[in-house]
C-alpha cells in the first residue's frame, strides 16, 4: 500500500467548494485503477490535507492524472502551492480483516 499526502492552503470559508468538487469527482476516482481510498481533511481555517491510498507504487504513479485533475479543479480556491509527499505503508489495520497487514 502507498499513500500520497498533499497539504494545501485554501481561501478561508471555501472548503465546502473543495468538498463539492470531490463529490463530483467520485466517478473518476472509481475509474482510477488501484486507488484504495481518498480522505480530505480541514486542518485549520485555511489549510487542508488529502490522503490518497493506492495498492502499489505503480498505481500511485498512474494515479497522478487524477491528482492533476483535482488540482486543476480546485485551483480557484487554492492559496498555497500543494506540498506533496509519498510514502510506502508498512503496516495497516483494516476493519473486517482478521489481523494487521504488513505491506512492502
Amino acid at each position: 500500500m502507498h499513500v500520497r499526502e498533499t497539504k494545501f492552503g485554501f481561501v478561508a470559508q471555501h472548503f465546502d467548494k473543495i468538498m463539492e468538487w470531490a463529490d463530483d469527482a467520485k466517478e473518476r476516482m472509481k475509474e482510477t485503477d488501484g486507488l484504495h481510498s481518498i480522505a480530505l481533511f480541514k486542518i485549520s481555517e485555511d489549510q487542508g490535507k488529502i490522503l490518497a491510498m493506492y495498492e502499489t507504487q505503480e498505481h500511485m504513479d498512474k494515479g497522478k492524472g487524477l491528482f492533476f485533475m483535482a488540482l486543476t479543479g480546485v485551483l480557484p480556491w487554492i492559496t498555497l502551492s500543494p506540498d506533496v509527499e509519498e510514502y510506502e505503508v508498512n503496516w495497516m489495520w483494516e476493519r473486517n480483516q482478521e489481523q494487521g497487514k504488513r505491506h512492502g
